[in-house]
């Protein structure tokens, strides 16, 4: 075991190369603080699962993500042992890629000599993890996730979004990319089942499914949504026409969609989504497969430095 506590993971290529360049002024920082720890670059996309893995097999006690919100969340599932109801480490968040909804409702600060000052405290907040088993290329597959995954229309936004610039930010990128999908996609046949309740029919344009609040870039998706309640929180977009979704896309923002008829919020431990025509998901931003879905609550599974 490495006589330092804490492992930096650090994804340079976050923010087109912004995390890379800023990396020596967050490690000055860190210095500054007295944190004793240990730092590695990622080089490929996943690599910080295997290598938030290998921290908890080494024994480090908190594990620090240096990147966005995929970064995290590839933290989050080397933490995870497969099978476990409990991280193998403290999570640790340096917000410096384009994402950042999970840190705006957990409370981690955008400026990172803030948040290292939070890594260098002892308090930690206690949070539900979601485990989505999904499809990709005919194959059953589970991941993590500590934020958002959801199926249906903001996929396909997630993987039009993936494309762009990454220097344009969080917001912009989404925003256009949502527009420009908007024009192609059409909303799909929906079962939803809600814990052991009767299936839901429906033609939906999303079903979303949130343990935390924020999702594309600043959008308040879920607004009542509580980490640590042991429930997720579910809001299902309808049939809306293409004009009247553009027209209600600003009350995301600040969560007074909930008000619109054609969406609706549930809360459940387990949710499943089926469709016909498959339904692209995607998790903290990231596409990783589709329909069938089983979404399942892990209480109290991971606790992060804030």
């Amino acid at each position: 075991m490495s006589e330092k506590k804490n492992l930096f993971i650090v994804n340079p290529v976050a923010a087109a190369g912004k995390t890379g360049k800023v990396w020596p002024a967050i490690e000055e920082e860190l210095r500054s603080l007295g944190l004793s720890f240990d730092h590695i670059f990622t080089e490929a996309p996943n690599h910080a699962t295997s290598l938030a893995r290998e921290g908890v097999e080494k024994g480090y006690e908190m594990v620090v993500a240096v990147g966005g919100d995929g970064t995290a969340n590839e933290v989050v599932n080397g933490l995870m042992s497969p099978g476990s109801d409990k991280a193998g480490a403290y999570l640790g968040i340096v917000i410096t890629g384009r994402g950042s909804d999970l840190a705006r409702t957990i409370g981690v600060p955008a400026d990172y000599g803030e948040a290292c000052a939070r890594l260098a405290g002892e308090r930690t907040m206690t949070v539900d993890l979601g485990l989505v088993e999904f499809h990709e290329e005919g194959e059953a597959r589970q991941r993590y996730f500590v934020n958002v995954g959801g199926g249906g229309f903001d996929g396909e936004v997630a993987k039009r979004a993936n494309r762009a610039p990454n220097f344009m930010g969080g917001t912009i990128p989404y925003l256009s990319s949502l527009v420009t999908t908007l024009i192609s996609y059409r909303n799909k046949h929906v079962e939803l089942i809600l814990d052991d309740e009767e299936p839901i029919e429906m033609v939906a344009n999303s079903v979303i499914v949130a343990n935390c609040q924020f999702f594309g870039g600043g959008m308040r998706i879920a607004p009542e949504a509580d980490p640590n309640d042991g429930l997720f929180d579910v809001i299902t977009i309808g049939d809306v026409d293409k004009i009247e979704f553009l027209m209600t896309v600003p009350k995301v923002y600040d969560g007074t969609h909930l008000t619109h008829p054609q969406v609706h919020a549930y809360r459940a431990k387990r949710v499943e989504v089926r469709s016909k025509e498959p339904l692209l998901l995607q998790v903290e931003g990231e596409v990783c497969g589709e329909t069938p879905l089983i979404f399942n609550i892990i209480p109290s599974a991971l606790q992060i430095r804030v």
